[in-house]
């Protein structure tokens, strides 16, 4: 059985699927579209490297964060692993907030091969233009995009310039069938006020255990990608450090952003994935269990 434990950020995704994961035997296909990257610990709440859960996760730490990244990418890397795992394990738990990736793996999404487009010209404007630029070449892409997912707005753009259909069209021509058998989505649907004040005091303790030290050795090191520097909590201290806010600033932001992020992840989920919602850890690790 294939078990994908889904939610918004600071739901308890990971304690839960490390919970099931040492109570069934079985390994962990991480679904976080920033834990991939190497050196990105403390900003995507990555479990620590010296637990020794660690070893049970695969799809960690496997991009330098110089790198770009993209789903069509993930999809490879996860089918890879999920295949591979399968042979030798009854039982897979995939854990992880980038809906997008854990679709794109588990349906037969399809993504056509191409060079990285230039999209020099988009990144000079405003969200506001750039939606506007969208509403007229694909309408439908603005019903599930928001104004603000500036990356998914200049990919769906550039998309519908660089291909004769755009990617509305492109996607209702495939089935999007699951490719796997016994599969189950469970999402963790928490209480609205008790997830933002999860996530308020999650960044409190990002910023408290380090992740501005952390950013910086990154800087240092690495020169970023644009996907990397995307990451909520990372482009923010990036501003901090270049002096374009206080750090008091940097936290509020984090914090409203990785709300409005949770928004977006809990209507990815319920309407993209035959989820089955309940409200808190304990009832999905015991219907796992004794199910």
């Amino acid at each position: 059985m294939i078990y994908a434990i889904v939610g918004p950020t600071a739901s308890g995704k990971t304690s839960l699927a490390i919970k099931l994961a040492n109570a069934l035997g079985c390994p962990i296909i991480n679904a976080d579209a920033f834990q991939i990257y190497k050196g990105m610990d403390i900003g995507t709440g990555k479990i620590d490297k010296d637990s020794k859960e660690y070893k049970m996760h695969y799809l960690l730490d496997i991009i330098d964060p110089s790198k770009t990244y993209s789903v069509k990418l993930y999809q490879e890397d996860f089918r890879k692993t999920l295949d591979s795992l399968l042979k030798a394990h009854k039982n897979i738990i995939i854990c992880g907030g980038t809906g997008l990736y854990l679709k794109a793996g588990l349906y037969d999404y399809e993504f056509p091969d191409e060079e990285e487009p230039d999209t020099s010209d988009l990144e000079k404007l405003s969200n506001e233009e750039l939606y506007e630029m969208l509403k007229k070449l694909d309408p439908k892409q603005c019903e599930i995009i928001h104004l603000n997912n500036r990356k998914r707005v200049i990919r769906a753009i550039s998309l519908a310039r660089n291909h004769s259909e755009n990617k509305s069209q492109t996607i209702e021509k495939q089935k999007h069938e699951m490719l796997y058998k016994d599969v189950k989505i469970y999402m963790l649907n928490l209480d609205r006020e008790v997830l933002y004040n999860n996530i308020n005091e999650r960044v409190v303790e990002m910023f408290n255990n380090g992740l501005v030290d952390e950013v910086k050795f990154l800087l240092k090191n690495y020169d970023l990608s644009k996907t990397a520097r995307a990451a909520i909590g990372y482009k923010e201290v990036i501003d901090y450090l270049d002096g374009k806010m206080s750090l008091e600033d940097a936290i509020a932001l984090v914090q409203q952003r990785s709300r409005n992020y949770a928004k977006r992840q809990v209507t990815f989920f319920k309407h993209q994935l035959p989820v089955i919602m309940k409200d808190s850890a304990e009832e999905i690790y015991e219907e796992i269990i004794n199910g």
